[in-house]
C-alpha cells in the first residue's frame, strides 16, 4: 500500500538546522519494512512529501519517530488514478 507522507518545519531554526544535518547523515531512508518512491522538498523549504510503500503500519511509525521532534507530519494511504478508477468501476459509479 502506498502512503503520502506530509512534512512541515517546526518553525524554530534550530530544529530545521537538525533536520538538515540528519538528513545529511542518513539520507533520510525509512527502515526496513518500508520502501522510498519518492521525495519532493518544497522550493521555499517549507517543507515536503514523501511517496512511500509499506504493508507494515510498524515501520511508517517507526519512520514518523525518526523525524517528529524537528518536523510537523502527516501520513496518509492513497491509490494511484488507475486503482481509482478500478475501484470507482467496481462501486458503479
Amino acid at each position: 500500500m502506498k502512503f503520502m507522507l506530509t512534512f512541515a518545519f517546526k518553525p524554530e531554526a534550530r530544529g530545521r538546522d537538525e533536520a538538515i544535518a540528519r538528513f545529511k547523515k542518513t539520507g533520510g531512508q525509512p527502515p526496513h519494512g518500508a520502501r522510498l518512491l519518492g521525495r519532493w522538498t518544497a522550493a521555499d523549504f517549507s517543507g515536503g512529501f514523501d511517496l512511500l510503500e509499506s504493508d507494515d503500519a510498524k515501520a511508517l511509525t517507526e519512520f514518523a519517530l525518526m523525524w517528529s521532534d524537528v518536523m510537523e507530519l502527516k501520513v496518509v494511504p492513497v491509490v494511484e488514478d488507475a486503482e481509482l478508477q478500478e475501484t470507482l468501476r467496481r462501486s458503479g459509479r
